[in-house]
């Protein structure tokens, strides 16, 4: 992996890896192996978070397409509730060709492709923030494209999502098959993860699905609130999602989209240590999308 990413390997040698792990799967010490290796080929990011506990939190980078992405609604309010919450994200890749946390922030008025420095300025202002990929790990516009090319989901797919950027030792990340979740954390606490929640959410986002929440914590599945019948609208594209995330973050939506940003931001204050059980998390979520908290943060974000 690392002669991969450090452009030491052919098209055809870097394929035919991903395609033979794709094949094979990837167990957690291997994913853990991947996942230093894209942790050492990444630029380091500093920021002054003030204390915060910092929580990375990310899904597929291949986006969301059929519904709207939340992503960026959850990252305000669990930022306006105490978290430091960085997502990050490239440009959207093959098969889904979904919409990105970075599409959402654009639609929004921010930065489409924010450097490593606003990034940082993001975080210290606003609490959260995005990193986008390019900026910082200078081989992945050159393996994006030979993954386009291959046309599946390969180890790097699920490494990735494991960067710790900002000093991050929590995590929530997405995943879309369950053999993952059990990969995904035995990964992390071999790479020394202090909290790591693993969530089977919207198209293998980090947000979960409203109505049947699924999320795993290294003890076991979590206990989430169900809420029956909640849907999401089906309309995706990043003007849609960003219309759904300004509106939620100021109170103006609930159902199904307010339950699946504040259980999604109660999960990430799971992680970062700041309540004693998602429940706890979901209240909170859910008072800062009325209250303004969330929309404040949003903004400062948005800068």
């Amino acid at each position: 992996m690392a002669a991969l990413l450090a452009g030491e390997t052919s098209e055809a040698q870097a394929g035919a890896f991903l395609i033979a792990m794709r094949l094979k799967g990837e167990a957690p010490g291997e994913l853990a192996g991947f996942a230093k290796a894209v942790r050492h080929a990444s630029a380091p990011l500093e920021a002054d978070v003030g204390g915060r506990p910092v929580v990375a939190c990310c899904g597929g980078y291949d986006g969301v397409a059929s519904a709207p992405h939340l992503s960026v609604a959850a990252a305000a309010t669990a930022a306006a509730c105490g978290a430091a919450i960085v997502m990050h994200c490239g440009s959207t890749l093959g098969p889904k060709r979904g919409v990105t946390q970075a599409d959402v922030l654009a639609g929004l008025g921010g930065p489409a492709t924010p450097s490593a420095e606003q990034s940082a300025s993001m975080l210290e202002r606003a609490g959260a923030t995005l990193v986008y990929a390019p900026a910082v790990m200078p081989w992945w516009q050159r393996l994006r494209r030979i993954r386009d090319d291959i046309g599946v989901r390969s180890p790097l797919h699920a490494a990735e999502r494991l960067q710790a950027f900002f000093g991050a030792r929590r995590f929530v990340i997405g995943f879309t098959h369950s053999p993952y979740s059990g990969r995904i954390l035995g990964a992390l606490d071999q790479l020394g993860a202090a909290r790591a929640v693993a969530v089977r959410g919207i198209e293998g986002s980090d947000v979960v699905r409203p109505g049947r929440p699924t999320a795993f914590a290294a003890e076991g599945p979590l206990e989430l609130p169900e809420e029956l019948g909640q849907r999401l609208p089906s309309e995706g594209g990043a003007e849609a999602s960003a219309t759904a995330t300004r509106a939620v973050v100021a109170g103006e939506l609930n159902g199904a989209v307010e339950q699946a940003v504040a259980l999604s931001a109660g999960l990430r204050l799971y992680a970062a240590g700041l309540c004693e059980d998602p429940r706890a998390g979901l209240q909170r979520g859910r008072a800062a999308l009325r209250d303004g908290s969330a929309a404040a943060a949003l903004e400062a974000m948005v800068g």
